[in-house]
């Protein structure tokens, strides 16, 4: 990696940790703190709000990109417009808690801005053939911007987790596009992996500010809009982000369809995600949060790059790791269940 490169990354990690800094004494002095309830997974008040660091560093550095020449205008113009209309709405909910229908629209904005300027679902490559969804793809990708700007928030309820998440997904994309030769986009990873990183500094458990609506939310959006970009352009696959992100969109998404199923109302705060039982089994934030990144590093990772090498096995693999989470969601949630029916005894 060139030294320019190295020395721009050092500096938006840096700066990061003092924006950080800087956001956490603002909200101590002005009481922007998260209480704790029966649903939450910590203890104590926490300043929330961390996340605008995140987004802050992230969107200079990608103006910086931009200006240089490095990233072309559609691209920069999808992420900055799209990006602030989700973080605006994410440190208004964290201040204000808007309705869930005002965050929708608000997303739903969001996400026509980006596709405006982006294009619609890529051509789906599943190994034996290429499928092309002209019409039907500019509803499917709305759709999954949305599910990933809102994943990313429901899965954001431990210390360090959403970040630790963020680093790898953004770190391991940023390898792969420099090895397809797209440098100039792996810079663009190189640099939220950075950004991210400052933040969790402050974010590791036990964590001294927690991300909010307004770094969540914007990290899933970042995520959903670069990943259909790359496929658009015909560098990582749908399903090799699909499979780097398992464990935040499947655990998401079994999780609501569960809570639906049941009659709740899936967009409320609840405590029924598998990390979140894995907590009530009485692992702490760490032990939680390293071994998700280990379940990513040793399962998920190897799955990704033999996507990545070798496409034809995609549409297998993209099951086989569906099915392993699934299964795993299963397993957790029974042994939370019998330790609840054990300990009501």
């Amino acid at each position: 990696m060139d030294a320019k490169i190295i020395f721009f990354c050092v500096c938006t990690f840096l700066f990061t940790i003092f924006m950080t800094w800087v956001i956490r004494c603002h909200a101590l002095r002005k009481a922007i703190l998260d209480i704790p309830n029966e649903r939450s997974s910590h203890r104590i008040p926490t300043p929330r709000g961390g996340g605008i660091a995140i987004v802050l560093s992230f969107l200079i550095s990608l103006t910086g990109l931009y200006l240089a020449g490095w990233i072309d205008a559609n691209f920069t113009v999808a992420l900055i417009g799209g990006g602030l209309i989700i973080a605006i709405t994410g440190y208004c909910d964290d201040i204000y808690s808007l309705k869930a229908r005002s965050r929708i629209l608000l997303h739903i904005l969001a996400a026509m801005w980006a596709l405006y300027w982006l294009g619609g679902f890529p051509v789906l490559d599943i190994g034996i053939e290429k499928i092309t969804l002209p019409h039907m793809g500019y509803l499917l990708a709305l759709i999954t911007i949305i599910w990933c700007t809102n994943f990313y928030n429901f899965m954001d309820g431990i210390d360090g987790l959403a970040g630790s998440e963020g680093i790898f997904v953004a770190l391991a994309s940023g390898i792969a596009l420099s090895l397809m030769g797209a440098f100039h986009l792996s810079i663009v990873m190189y640099l939220l992996t950075a950004s991210i990183l400052g933040f969790t500094v402050w974010n590791w458990p036990p964590a001294k500010i927690f991300l909010g609506d307004v770094g969540s939310g914007f990290l899933g959006f970042v995520f959903a809009v670069i990943a259909l970009h790359t496929a658009n352009q015909q560098l990582l696959s749908v399903f090799f982000w699909l499979t780097l992100s398992g464990i935040f969109l499947w655990d998401a998404t079994f999780t609501l369809l569960y809570r639906a199923l049941r009659g709740k109302r899936w967009y409320e705060a609840h405590r029924e995600h598998a990390y979140q039982h894995l907590i009530a089994l009485g692992a702490n934030h760490k032990q939680v949060t390293i071994s998700i990144t280990l379940f990513n590093c040793c399962l998920l990772l190897p799955m990704a790059c033999v996507i990545f090498y070798w496409p034809a096995y995609l549409l297998k693999l993209t099951s086989l790791s569906i099915l392993s989470l699934g299964f795993t969601w299963i397993f957790i949630k029974s042994l939370s269940s019998s330790a609840i029916h054990i300990n009501t005894k």
